[in-house]
């Protein structure tokens, strides 16, 4: 092989890590799961925040 050639493989080696480090970076911050409307709410009710008939209205709308 040419020093051509391992320049070529070289800079193709270095690419693909940038791609896995890339995905692996975006992935990572979707792992985490979000919370719906709905527990959201509740954690507000639990917390004194929202009052019993705006938790409630919340679960109608949520069809729940």
């Amino acid at each position: 092989m040419t020093v051509e050639g391992y320049i070529r493989l070289g800079l193709a080696l270095v690419v693909l890590v940038m791609i896995v480090i890339i995905l692996y970076r975006f992935n990572a911050g979707k792992s985490t799961r979000r919370k719906s409307s709905l527990e959201i709410m509740q954690e507000r009710y639990e917390k004194g925040e929202i009052t019993k008939e705006e938790y409630e209205e919340a679960r109608k709308r949520q069809g729940k």
